[in-house]
């Protein structure tokens, strides 16, 4: 009896550490998502500005190339957060995990 309550406490405590340390790799993994969320846009609008400038009737092939470009990057917003924040979270998770058992 007293190895399942010990197991479950374990268990809860395992969980609060998964969930507070994945809401800790998502605040911290704010910042490169949005630093790689900007460079994608810059790059797809650099591509646009190329295009536009060696092809004929160039202002209407700009406006769809921005648009689409930008519409691009917003697909990949999740994408790109999953794989910023999944290392993140199993660095922290790690760290504490390997903490607790090298204090035991």
């Amino acid at each position: 009896m007293a190895k399942n309550i010990y197991m479950d406490l374990q268990k809860r405590k395992d969980l609060n550490l998964r969930l507070g340390n994945l809401i800790l790799a998502i605040f911290l993994a704010t910042v490169p998502t949005a630093i790689t969320y900007g460079t994608l846009s810059i790059h797809g609008l650099n591509i646009c500005r190329n295009l536009s400038s060696k092809v004929n009737d160039s202002n209407k092939i700009k406006e769809t190339c921005d648009k689409t470009a930008w519409e691009t990057t917003k697909s990949y917003i999740i994408l790109i957060g999953f794989f910023i924040t999944l290392p993140t979270w199993m660095w922290f998770y790690l760290s504490v995990k390997n903490k607790e058992l090298s204090s035991k």
